[in-house]
């Protein structure tokens, strides 16, 4: 991947060195321990020694942008940089909820160099991709639950968070444009229309815009790509890190994950019916702390139908194209699967909620005129933990 920058890691080092120093008053040198990350990724990764001058010492991961576009003084720095975004968010939370465990806790960062230290929360950690891809049933639904925890945690804490989210990129890097929450899902819309046919009513999809430009109640931090690898299992409890694509934005767009079977993710899989309506209740009674509206049936089925058929959209503008193209494996699942997956759920969801008929109907001809095209290609199927197990 030539169009990453070429990084030292000595170079990155000494910055992050200096950068902790500057957070704790004091010396702190830094020694490798191990490099976490390949030549392929757009971040360098490590783990190091901290050592302070009073000869206490802690381990600490550090993660620098291999982006060209970084640039601090970029007014779309936000939009372009996941550095960025995540270092505005993880900044944002330590602020808003001081010690409620979301992420790993952010120490200490170099602007100009994009490099920021976290707390290192251990080595050899299990994650959500075990007790879904290696456990039993009632092990990786325990841990969707845990997750599920995590989420509503992260929600709860962070809503109507536009104004102090901006407040807190300003902190970071100085005047910047403020960055609205949504975007308009008429593109994406027309791009698969382009290709497949079967327009959606243009009222359904000025409706689902308007969700994302106002989420109303339902604003907040989201994680944006809450996947099973980012969910390590800590003490009996999950911690979400990765937040290079978190922003403010409705929070159902993080909790249609488990429902969509995780849709950026490469450990892609299928929870069972009467298990996402359990995980559903756990992240409900979570977000209803702060959110009044996630306790009525029907106000959280709609909005979640709302956010589902946001991420339908999404991935079929994005991945559409190459799909039609040729098949390809992404990490569990193939491509054409997983799109005839997110078809097939937010076709049950919209009937189910009785929302959104126009895209409901549209919906149906897309995986009919799919199915007619790929007729080997078979739908996302159950995580293994869920999946029948031979005799």
């Amino acid at each position: 991947m030539s169009e990453l920058r070429t990084i030292d890691i000595q170079e990155i080092v000494a910055r992050a060195g200096e950068a902790l120093s500057k957070a704790c008053g004091g010396t702190v040198a830094l020694d490798v321990v191990e490099v976490l990350s390949n030549d392929q990724r757009r971040n360098v990764i490590a783990r190091v020694a901290a050592r302070h001058a009073d000869g206490s010492a802690r381990s600490v991961i550090l993660k620098a942008t291999r982006s060209p576009n970084y640039n601090p003084k970029n007014e779309n720095l936000l939009r372009v940089s996941g550095l960025a975004r995540e270092w505005t968010a993880c900044a944002f939370l330590a602020a808003r909820a001081p010690g409620r465990g979301h992420g790993s806790a952010l120490l200490a960062g170099d602007v100009p160099s994009g490099i920021i230290a976290f707390e290192d929360l251990g080595a050899h950690l299990t994650s959500l991709v075990d007790p879904l891809l290696d456990g039993t049933a009632q092990e990786a639904e325990h841990a969707l639950w845990l997750y599920a925890t995590a989420l509503a945690r992260l929600h709860a804490d962070s809503v109507d968070c536009l104004e102090a989210h901006h407040q807190t990129f300003q902190s970071i890097y100085g005047a910047g444009p403020r960055r609205h929450p949504g975007w308009r899902l008429e593109k994406d819309a027309e791009l698969v229309t382009g290709r497949i046919g079967g327009a959606p009513p243009a009222s359904e999809l000025e409706l689902l815009s308007s969700r994302l430009d106002d989420p109303g109640p339902w604003l907040s931090l989201i994680h944006g790509d809450p996947c099973p690898d980012n969910s390590l299992i800590v003490q009996g409890s999950v911690r979400l890190i990765d937040y290079e694509f978190a922003r403010p934005s409705h929070a159902l767009r993080d909790a249609a994950y488990w429902r969509m079977g995780f849709p950026t993710c490469w450990c892609a899989g299928r929870v069972p019916a009467d298990v996402a309506d359990r995980v559903d209740t756990v992240y409900r009674t979570g977000l209803g702390t702060a959110v009044p509206a996630a306790l009525d049936d029907a106000t959280y089925r709609t909005e979640l139908t709302y956010m589902s058929a946001v991420w339908l959209l999404d991935c079929l503008s994005s991945r559409l194209d190459q799909a039609l193209d040729h098949d390809e494996k992404w990490g569990t699942w193939l491509t054409r699967g997983r799109l005839l997956w997110y078809l097939e759920a937010v076709i049950e969801m919209t009937e189910t909620a009785r929302v959104l008929p126009g895209i409901s109907k549209a919906a149906q001809g897309w995986l009919s005129e799919l199915r007619r095209r790929w007729p080997d290609a078979y739908p996302l199927g159950l995580y293994p933990a869920f999946a029948p197990r031979s005799p």
